[in-house]
């Protein structure tokens, strides 16, 4: 199994990737896909097996905070520890950077899986606003 960068050339593996294993929004579409990375480069990977993708997290840096992203597993292979890997490696890319907060909003069924890689939960609460 191989870790690597995600480039722009992996949007078409990853749209059905994300399709069959999370979910897809139009916040996915190739442009904004393409924006992403332009802004965040050397923060999102990817893990392959026999040049399949088995897993993704994206990681992005404001200049103070960072956030991870879209970290999904293949159904299949899912706690096997793909995904720790995969935010392991995107959290250790943060910190280089010097990012000191990684926050992060998830679902009540991720929870442990994000506390077995190291996030606390906080007191704040989760908000959101969308166009």
């Amino acid at each position: 199994m191989l870790i690597r960068e995600i480039t722009l050339d992996d949007y078409p593996k990853l749209i059905p990737f994300w399709r069959d294993n999370y979910f897809v929004t139009d916040m996915d579409n190739k442009e904004r896909f393409k924006l992403f990375l332009e802004k965040n480069p050397n923060l999102s990977i990817l893990m392959e097996n026999n040049s399949q993708i088995i897993g993704t997290a994206l990681g992005s840096f404001d200049g103070r905070r960072g956030y991870i992203q879209k970290v999904v597993t293949n159904k299949e292979l899912r706690g096997k520890g793909i995904g720790k890997k995969l935010v392991d490696e995107v959290v250790k890319r943060l910190h280089r950077l010097g990012v000191l907060y990684i926050p992060i909003a998830v679902e009540d069924k991720n929870i442990l899986f994000y506390e077995r890689c190291g996030f606390k939960k906080t007191k704040q609460v989760s908000m959101s606003i969308s166009k």
